[in-house]
């Protein structure tokens, strides 16, 4: 069993005990279950996959990290910080897809003056949300 919370800047989007989850990490896709040894890891944007018994909750990320370690209570401890999460079932498909567009024009339209990374990172966060409210549309 392990010990999650997965936190962002404004909420605490889990915090229970579950048997795994797999991470979009900078060096690829990691599966930590108990007993996992400990690592501090970047997170890049992709699917968080929550797994409790047999249920499966995904989650949209955008850059963090991910710290795995033992717990003082004989649990495995893993504490995920990220600049942005949301549930999959609270993903607007509809709403990704027009914050995708706001991004990219706002990208097309920036002045010489703002640094371009920042629009690439708006376009990487809103693509990411899309391709996941697309895996999951109903």
């Amino acid at each position: 069993m392990l010990k999650l919370r997965v936190l962002t800047p404004d909420t605490i989007i889990v915090d229970e005990i579950v048997d795994s989850l797999s991470i979009p990490t900078t060096t690829g896709v990691i599966t930590v279950l108990d007993k996992h040894i400990p690592i501090v890891s970047t997170i890049k944007a992709g699917e968080l996959m929550v797994r409790k018994g047999k249920a499966g909750i995904g989650y949209a990320v955008y850059k963090g990290l991910v710290n795995v370690r033992p717990h003082r209570k004989g649990l495995t401890e893993v504490v995920v910080l990220l600049e942005r999460g949301e549930r999959v079932d609270e993903l607007d498909h509809k709403r990704a897809e027009e914050a995708l567009e706001r991004a990219r024009k706002m990208r097309e339209e920036k002045d010489d003056d703002v640094d371009f990374g920042v629009f690439e990172g708006l376009v990487e966060k809103e693509l990411n949300r899309v391709k996941i409210a697309r895996k999951y549309k109903r």
